[in-house]
C-alpha cells in the first residue's frame, strides 16, 4: 500500500491545512523572487514542531511557483563540503537541471534549497556545516528554505543564520482542520470511517499531520469500517512532555505523586534533568529558606548520581528523581505564583560554546605532541604554553609552524587569542602564500641564470676551429685499497 502521507501532499500552498499567517509569509517571500535577487532574507526558516506542514510547505511552494528542488535531509552528511557542492554551488552561481548540469537561471528557472532539520548538525562528519549554512543564505542566487525544530538551538551557534534570513513560526493545527482532512482521505479511498473515529484520531495526534494520516492508514488496514472504538482502542499517542512543562510542575506543585510522574513523562537522563532544577530555584523561589531547602534536595539527588556512576548501579535513579523532583517540590513555605520564564543551564550552555575551543586546542595538542614525539596530554599540559609564546613573539617562527604542522585557522586563532577570520590569523596565510611564491620565482630565476651560464660556457668552448679544454684537474690514481 502506498504511503498516505506522500500520496496526499499538497501540490501547492493553497491546500496545506493550518498556518494560514505562516504560509501568507512564505507566498510573500517567495513572491520577491519573482522580481530578481532579494536584497534583504534571501533564506527563510521555517520554525515549529515535527509533523505539523514545515516540509510540505516547502515543497509546495516549489511546485507552485515551478522551482525545481535540491534537499539535504538528516540522512545526508551537512558538513561544509556537502552544502558547498550539493547545495552551495547550484544556489550561489546560477542552476542546475536534474541531469547535474549547470545552466543559466534564464534557462532552468529558479532552483529551491531545502535543508531540512538545520538545527541538527552535529559531530565530526558534520564539520563546518553551520558556517557553511551562513555564507550560503548570505551570498546565494537561489531562493534557500531551512527547516528547524528548535529555533533557540540554532540561534545560538550562529548569530549570521539568524539575522540574515526570515523567521516563520508554525503553530500545531486545531483538530477540526486535520478532521477535515482524514475524511477527504477517507473519501478518496473509498474507506468507512465513523465521524467519531476521525475525531478520535484527529485529538490523539495533538497537531501531528502526519502522524494523524499514518495512523488512520494503519487503522483501516484489513478492516471495513473504522470505529471510534477501534481508535480508542490504541490508546493515548506517545507524547514526550517538554522540560519546560515538567519544570512548571515540579516547582507549583505540592503533591509528591505530580512531580515524581512530571520528569517520569521527559524521559530524560537523570543528570541532564537535576542541571535545570539546579538552573531555576532561584528564579521559581524567593524565599531564601525555600531555596535552601530546595538545593538540598538537589545535593542529595546528586549523591545517589554519583553513587550511580561509581558503582553501575541504576537502581538508584528512583531515589535521585525522587529527591530533586518530590524533594523540591516539597521544599517551598508557600505556594508561588506567576509567570517564570525557566533558563537553559548555564553550565551546558558554557561547555556548548567552549566544545569548538576544546577541539581546537586537542587538534594542536595532537599535532605538537607527533611532532616532539610526546602524547597529546603532555604537549598540552607542558610545550603548548612556550610554543603559544614562540608562536606570538616570532614571526619567522610562526609561519613555519603553521606550514610544517598544516595549522588551519581556527588553530592558528587559538595560538594568536584571534578570531579565526580576523586579520590577524589572515595575514599569517597571506605571508606564508607570498613566502612560497617568492621562493618560486627564485628557484625559477636560478634556473634560468644556470641555463645562461651552461650556454656562454659552450660559447667559450669553441672558440674559432679549435676545442678548449677546461682548465680541470687530472684525478690521481689510487694505489690501493687503504690509500686515501
Amino acid at each position: 500500500m502506498q504511503d498516505w502521507t506522500g500520496k496526499y501532499r499538497p501540490n501547492d500552498l493553497e491546500n496545506v491545512i493550518g498556518n494560514s499567517e505562516a504560509i501568507s509569509k512564505l507566498r510573500s517571500w517567495a513572491e520577491t523572487w519573482n522580481n530578481g535577487i532579494p536584497k534583504k532574507n534571501r533564506a527563510v526558516i521555517l520554525i515549529g514542531e515535527p509533523g505539523i506542514g514545515k516540509t510540505t510547505s516547502a515543497h509546495a511552494v516549489a511546485r507552485e511557483y515551478g522551482w525545481q528542488v535540491v534537499e539535504l535531509n538528516a540522512s545526508d552528511s551537512r558538513n561544509a563540503n556537502a552544502i558547498k557542492s550539493i547545495a552551495g554551488l547550484g544556489a550561489m552561481w546560477d542552476t542546475f537541471t536534474d541531469s547535474g548540469e549547470f545552466t543559466s537561471s534564464k534557462e532552468g528557472g529558479r532552483k529551491l534549497i531545502i535543508l531540512d532539520e538545520a538545527d541538527n548538525v552535529f559531530g565530526k562528519e558534520d564539520r563546518g556545516g553551520i558556517k557553511a549554512m551562513g555564507e550560503l543564505i548570505t551570498n546565494t542566487m537561489q531562493p534557500v528554505i531551512l527547516i528547524v525544530n528548535d529555533f533557540y538551538s540554532l540561534k545560538r551557534r550562529s548569530s549570521i543564520i539568524s539575522n540574515k534570513a526570515l523567521q516563520i513560526q508554525y503553530r500545531k493545527p486545531q483538530p477540526a482542520s486535520i478532521a477535515k482532512l482524514l475524511r477527504e482521505i477517507a473519501h478518496k479511498e473509498g474507506v468507512d470511517v465513523s465521524p467519531d473515529a476521525v475525531r478520535a484520531i484527529s485529538k490523539r495526534c495533538e497537531g501531528d499531520i502526519r502522524g494523524a494520516v499514518n495512523d488512520l492508514q494503519s487503522l483501516v488496514e484489513g478492516k471495513e469500517k473504522l470505529t471510534e472504538k477501534d481508535v480508542l482502542a490504541l490508546g493515548g499517542r506517545d507524547q514526550k512532555s517538554t522540560i519546560f512543562q515538567g519544570m512548571a510542575k515540579v516547582f507549583r506543585t505540592n503533591n509528591c505523586r505530580v512531580s515524581r510522574d512530571a520528569l517520569m513523562e521527559l524521559d530524560e537522563d537523570p543528570n541532564y534533568t537535576i542541571l535545570w532544577i539546579d538552573e531555576n530555584i532561584p528564579v521559581s523561589y524567593s524565599l531564601s529558606g525555600d531555596r535552601m531547602r530546595a538545593y538540598e534536595a538537589v545535593s542529595k539527588a546528586d549523591v545517589y548520581l554519583g553513587r550511580v556512576q561509581r558503582r553501575q548501579y541504576y537502581g538508584l535513579w528512583k531515589y535521585s528523581s525522587a529527591m530533586m523532583s518530590a524533594g523540591v517540590s516539597l521544599s517551598k513555605s508557600r505556594e508561588y505564583r506567576g509567570f517564570v520564564r525557566y533558563q537553559f543551564p548555564s553550565w551546558l550552555t558554557n561547555m556548548s560554546r567552549s566544545k569548538g575551543i576544546r577541539e581546537v586546542r586537542n587538534s594542536i595538542g595532537s599535532k605538537l605532541g607527533k611532532l616532539m614525539h610526546t602524547s597529546r596530554e603532555q604537549a598540552l599540559q607542558d610545550q603548548l604554553p612556550y610554543f603559544k609564546l614562540l608562536f606570538n613573539s616570532d614571526r619567522e617562527f610562526c609561519l613555519q609552524m603553521t606550514e610544517k604542522l598544516s595549522l588551519g585557522e581556527y588553530e592558528v586563532g587559538f595560538l594568536m587569542d584571534e578570531k579565526p577570520d580576523s586579520n590577524h590569523v589572515k595575514n599569517v596565510f597571506d605571508d606564508i602564500s607570498k613566502k612560497k611564491q617568492s621562493s618560486v620565482k627564485a628557484r625559477n630565476k636560478q634556473k634560468d641564470d644556470g641555463d645562461d651560464d651552461e650556454d656562454n660556457d659552450m660559447t667559450q668552448e669553441n672558440v674559432g676551429d679549435e676545442k678548449i679544454k677546461p682548465d680541470v684537474p687530472e684525478p690521481t690514481k689510487q694505489k690501493n685499497l687503504f690509500d686515501f
